[in-house]
């Protein structure tokens, strides 16, 4: 049989349901149990390094033409 592999993030509710399903429908699976990274708390040190970074990131793509920024002209007229 051809067979393909994914991976997903299944959130912790559905975890039980979706093991359950492999496992009825025969499908092998290997559990890699991670937790996803939480979100810094406000007005802390990395909550702010973090929204630098996510800021570089964010100036990097448009520069490569990966990403469209709106104008301040543009934001304000969403208000």
């Amino acid at each position: 049989m051809d067979t393909r592999q994914i991976t997903a993030q299944i959130p912790v509710a559905y975890y039980d349901t979706v093991v359950t399903m492999f496992k009825g429908l025969g499908i092998s699976f290997k559990e890699n149990v991670r937790k996803t990274k939480k979100a810094p708390e406000p007005d802390t040190k990395e909550y702010v390094l973090d929204s630098i970074c996510r800021g570089m990131e964010e100036v990097r793509l448009w520069e490569q033409g990966k990403l469209q920024l709106k104008s301040a002209e543009e934001l304000l007229n969403e208000l």
